[in-house]
């Protein structure tokens, strides 16, 4: 039971990170706006670096849906392959604050809680109950 519990939102939040993909790496319209990024107003989201962005942002589906799965099946790595699927989503949704859509600023806070509570003594504890 506790293994969907920890891979349900997991999963999710990976497959929610591919409207970054979309967004970033294709061009897609997916409510993103194309804003500077938070770094330099000359950077836009659409540029070659936002393009670039976008491989941040599959690196951290494809860890985040990992993780997911490693839970369920109760795989050993599937903590670590959470806090880097957490930690890449961070990093792709902080620089464009201001380009991304709100569910994406939702995700940044599901990253910070996560990357809290995995990296402390209750994410070994989580880890023991699968």
């Amino acid at each position: 039971m506790w293994r969907f519990i920890i891979a349900i939102p997991l999963i999710m939040h990976g497959l929610a990170n591919l409207a970054g993909v979309a967004t970033f790496l294709f061009g897609a319209q997916a409510g993103f706006e194309d804003k500077p990024w938070l770094i330099s107003k000359n950077v836009l989201m659409k540029s070659w670096i936002g393009r670039l962005w976008g491989l941040f942002w599959l690196v951290s589906s494809i860890f985040l849906v990992s993780a997911g799965i490693g839970a369920i099946l109760q795989a050993g790595w599937w903590l670590t392959a959470a806090v880097i699927g957490c930690a890449f989503s961070l990093l792709s949704i902080a620089p464009w604050w201001h380009a991304v859509v709100p569910g994406a600023r939702f995700g940044a806070i599901f990253d910070l809680i996560a990357l809290v509570v995995l990296l402390s003594p209750l994410g070994a504890a989580l880890n023991q109950l699968l």
